[in-house]
């Protein structure tokens, strides 16, 4: 019937919208990318600095994690 139809899709979006937060908070407390939470134009500032810093262009995690 309809109302199980319902609560079943309900349930279904919760348990879907669950898993995406779940996936989005492990990938930004990952230790391997620290940076993966940041947005891109953070990512950019931060090469950018180290440019600055190092007098060099350096391949980072950064670059390993955009």
């Amino acid at each position: 019937d309809y109302q199980s139809l319902r609560i079943g899709g309900l349930v279904f979006a919760v348990v879907l919208f669950t898993v995406g937060i779940l996936l989005i908070l492990s990938a930004c407390c990952s230790d391997s990318c620290s940076s993966s939470c940041r947005a891109p134009g953070d990512e950019e500032a931060q090469a950018e600095n180290l440019i600055t810093s190092n007098g060099k262009a350096t391949t980072g995690a950064a670059a390993a994690c955009s």
